[in-house]
């Protein structure tokens, strides 16, 4: 059963400061990439993590049409969540990390098959060659790599990313983008992920959500959400949105706008 996420109404708080006031977008489809876009201190980490069900609030996320608290920890339902920071102080090697995580839920016993999926997960992630090495000593690409593999290894209907590519350099910003959509489409599973280069955004993502002052923005299409008066409003920049001579949207920015805009800085 494939499954899809939906958001009703979620507000956050946090003391008397309120992040978040009732957002309702969705649903967001199994086998597609939603990629989650705002300036900085928008609320997009606390939105994963009320997604993910870490965190709790008015309003309703449904994975499946069901809560998300419903989910066990370990189900297939339950949002796999890899965090912006990530810390790796455990003598566990990579190897072993990545196998920890695929057996969550389950017993501990181990079988061929297993030690064969933690293989494969590796080399798709081109990290096999880490597989050995302890966790702390891994440089903060290296972590985020391992992270994302601790979350696929799972086979999660859902998948939050926070900046999945943050620490990477550009190739494997790349390769790890295009992997994540390619994951998406065959194995049917819903990716959501926040991140700020959106350029980025437009080249792997198939739909777009905008936080902006607490809301959403806007949210749909990856193609029509992104335009000028999206950018000036959010971002309080001048930009120009065209696509290139191989046919990829890009953005242009040509001029921050004075500091009357709406940006957050």
């Amino acid at each position: 059963m494939t499954a899809s996420m939906n958001v009703s109404a979620v507000s956050i708080s946090f003391d008397a400061r309120v992040v978040l006031r009732e957002l309702s977008f969705g649903p967001l489809m199994a086998g597609r990439v939603t990629a989650l876009l705002g300036s900085n201190a928008a609320g997009k980490s606390t939105l994963l993590r009320r997604m993910a069900g870490e965190i709790t609030g008015p309003g309703r996320v449904e994975i499946a049409g069901e809560p998300v608290e419903i989910w066990p920890a370990y189900h297939r339902n339950r949002p796999a969540h890899v965090p912006q920071d990530i810390s790796m102080r455990s003598s566990l090697r990579v190897f072993e990390a990545v196998l920890l995580a695929s057996k969550q839920g389950s017993g501990w016993s181990v079988d061929s098959d297993e030690l064969d999926a933690v293989t494969k997960m590796l080399q798709l992630l081109k990290i096999d060659a880490l597989a050995g090495r302890a966790l702390a000593r891994l440089s903060g690409g290296q972590r985020q790599l391992v992270s994302i593999a601790q979350a696929l290894i799972r086979e999660p209907s859902v998948l939050l990313l926070d900046e999945p590519t943050s620490a990477l350099d550009l190739k494997n910003q790349f390769d790890v983008l295009d992997l994540i959509r390619q994951l998406a489409r065959e194995q049917s599973m819903c990716v959501i992920m926040a991140i700020h280069d959106i350029n980025h955004a437009l080249r792997f993502a198939d739909d777009i959500v905008v936080l902006h002052n607490g809301a959403v923005q806007a949210w749909g299409p990856a193609s029509e959400v992104v335009t000028p008066a999206l950018l000036a409003q959010v971002y309080g920049v001048e930009a120009r949105v065209e696509r290139c001579s191989r046919g990829y949207t890009q953005v242009i920015v040509d001029n921050s706008l004075c500091a009357g805009s709406d940006a957050t800085w």
